[in-house]
């Protein structure tokens, strides 16, 4: 009698699953998810660059799992109102796929919640890697065996069409959001501040910069007038090379900066010296990024930081965006290796000279 009952309740079970639609596309399926996550992590590239100010062209491994977590978060609270107030997804809506109740109502958010919670888990094994694979492989056996996925038990799953043309519309989605991570990466290189400069702006601007190049000066920071201050902190920092902090001199002509200059001199250095690449670059980029040459997708900050790059200890001069960039260097009793000088010991002596300036005025470049 029981195994009879188990039977019938089988029988119903699967003659349930015979009259409730479901797509057994697991390509489909699959793009479209990846689509959907893409965006969300869209979303959060934007909210890390342009609230937060963090690099999001460089991660860390850190920094990436962390997004790859709160990527699925996002899903997490977004899918389920989406499913709610539109039956799909944006990848979903392009694949002609549409997910709703038995009696054709859009699903609650309590329930498209259920659904996306049994997809991050049954279906992507919460991203967790290898895991994430054996859980894809399973979902994809399902799929091409007509089988009904666990967490597509008590809704109706429906395809519009497969015509060709909904491929083409999910490679342009996926350009457009290439694309618009490329823009938020480049509108990132943008400063705060453009146009004139006084020179609260301009250390804005660097800060900025030195913010977004994860560039740290130990225990000091450039104040809003241009000059090194301390910092408040109890921590040790380790200096790996020597190297005397350069001032900064601002050329004013009605209020605003027209040329920004240091020179360094150092004699008889007994400790490995440190180059002034990073102090050189950041002024740079301060200075130029605020003129009107720099725009979404200029190649202004590669051009000035390959001139630098290039030039470690050596003199150099270009123009860039109307300004002229000069630096002249002269040392000696140094062994020059990378981006550092080593005193060489039998040397009677040693010597470092620096010279840096930029100046606005209608240069142009050559």
């Amino acid at each position: 009698m029981i195994k009879e009952i188990e039977e019938l309740s089988e029988m119903e079970r699967a003659n349930k699953y015979d009259e409730t639609p479901q797509v057994y596309h697991p390509w489909r399926r699959y793009f479209a998810r990846i689509l959907d996550i893409n965006l969300y992590n869209l979303l959060w590239s934007a909210f890390l660059a342009f609230v937060f100010h963090i690099n999001v062209a460089d991660r860390s491994n850190a920094g990436n799992i962390l997004d790859s977590f709160i990527t699925i978060v996002i899903m997490l609270v977004l899918e389920p109102l989406l499913l709610n107030l539109f039956g799909n997804t944006p990848g979903k809506a392009i694949f002609g796929l549409r997910i709703e109740n038995h009696d054709g109502s859009r699903l609650s958010y309590g329930e498209g919640f259920e659904r996306t919670l049994g997809v991050l888990g049954g279906g992507m094994g919460f991203s967790i890697p290898i895991y994430n694979l054996i859980r894809l492989w399973k979902s994809y056996k399902l799929c091409i065996e007509n089988e009904i996925q666990p967490w597509d038990e008590s809704i109706s799953y429906t395809i519009k069409d497969t015509k060709w043309y909904r491929s083409v519309l999910y490679i342009g989605a996926i350009a457009l959001s290439f694309a618009a991570m490329l823009t938020i990466i480049s509108a990132q290189l943008l400063p705060p501040n453009k146009g004139d400069l006084t020179i609260e702006e301009f250390v804005e601007n660097y800060n900025y910069y030195a913010n977004y190049y994860n560039i740290d000066f130990g225990d000091s920071y450039l104040d809003e007038t241009g000059k090194w201050e301390k910092k408040n902190s109890s921590g040790t920092i380790i200096y790996i090379g020597y190297t005397e902090k350069p001032d900064y001199n601002f050329t004013i002509e009605n209020g605003y900066v027209t040329g920004v200059s240091f020179a360094v001199e150092i004699k008889n250095n007994e400790y490995l010296l440190s180059s002034y690449d990073d102090y050189m670059f950041l002024a740079s980029l301060a200075f130029a990024g605020a003129q009107d040459e720099m725009r979404l997708f200029s190649k202004i900050p590669k051009r000035i930081a390959e001139q630098i790059n290039n030039n470690i200890f050596n003199d150099y001069s270009f123009v860039e965006a109307g300004i002229m960039f000069n630096c002249n260097i002269e040392h000696s009793g140094y062994r020059e290796t990378a981006h550092m000088l080593f005193p060489i010991e039998d040397a009677k002596e040693n010597y470092f000279r620096l010279n840096f300036s930029m100046k606005k005025g209608n240069y142009q470049d050559e």
